[in-house]
């Protein structure tokens, strides 16, 4: 069994099999096969990253074109701030992922940062602009039905008002789980504990739930994240998943996850 400890190092690991599975920001099919072949390779892998970069760049290139189009001349310039803004933030946040001491697995955490970013932003411009994400995976309806429902609804919406440390814990759950998965449990447990944010529990707890995540589809991350690690059995990667002292996943979450990860 992973302890907390091996887990959070071995998310570094996990970045970039992240991306693989993370189809609903849009990365094209091209990526997932380049990087099926490139059998863990860290220069491969450097190459798909960057590859798909220039394919995603040119997304988020036309996506912003296409909504600037729609706008006023004020909301154009408030839109070209935000964009560059934007820019600055995505370059410096992913030029501190290539650590110099962290070999080239740094280097792929950089280039898969962003990538991330990129086909995320893309997304995010493409729905403000009314455009359906290329090559995203819609579940079927069959797959909708069966899932479980979360462990503890979201009980609040937007309207409902954070105090300050709220806002900021929100601000550090959302960097986190652009970074990887995580249970609605392990989640809390990282804002409010020392050893992550030492937020006060009642603020990170409520910070989480305010967020309206699907657990399901976080396990399911998590899940194929183990699996890209080693092998796993069906009950193993449940056990995993569901642990204290792996992911923290509800036990219904952790067999959905593995179910749909594909070791069961």
């Amino acid at each position: 069994m992973f302890s907390t400890k091996n887990l959070i190092l071995a998310l570094a690991i996990a970045f970039v099999s992240q991306s693989v599975a993370a189809q609903d920001i849009g990365l094209t099919k091209q990526f997932s096969n380049c990087m099926d072949k490139s059998n863990g390779v860290t220069s491969s892998m450097i190459d798909c990253l960057e590859a798909e970069s220039k394919r995603q760049s040119g997304r988020l290139n036309r996506a912003y074109k296409d909504l600037t189009d729609q706008l006023s001349p004020q909301r154009q310039k408030q839109l070209q701030l935000a964009q560059n803004a934007w820019v600055t933030y995505r370059d410096e946040n992913c030029e501190f992922y290539d650590d110099p001491e962290g070999g080239t697995m740094a280097t792929v955490n950089a280039n898969d940062c962003f990538m991330s970013a990129t086909a995320a932003r893309a997304k995010e411009l493409e729905t403000l602009a009314g455009i359906s994400t290329p090559s995203a995976a819609q579940p079927s309806p069959l797959a909708q039905s069966q899932a479980p429902a979360p462990s503890k609804p979201n009980t609040n919406n937007a309207a409902q008002s954070l105090t300050g440390p709220q806002k900021n814990a929100v601000r550090a759950a959302q960097s986190y789980l652009s970074i990887s998965a995580f249970s609605r449990d392990g989640l809390i447990e990282q804002l409010s504990s020392q050893a992550g944010n030492g937020f006060n529990i009642n603020d990170a707890t409520k910070a989480v739930d305010s967020l309206g995540v699907d657990w399901n589809q976080e396990a399911v991350k998590s899940a194929k994240q183990y699996l890209q690690m080693m092998g796993f059995s069906c009950s193993g990667l449940i056990q995993q998943l569901s642990s204290r002292a792996g992911a923290k996943f509800t036990e219904k979450q952790a067999t959905f996850g593995a179910q749909r990860a594909g070791a069961c």
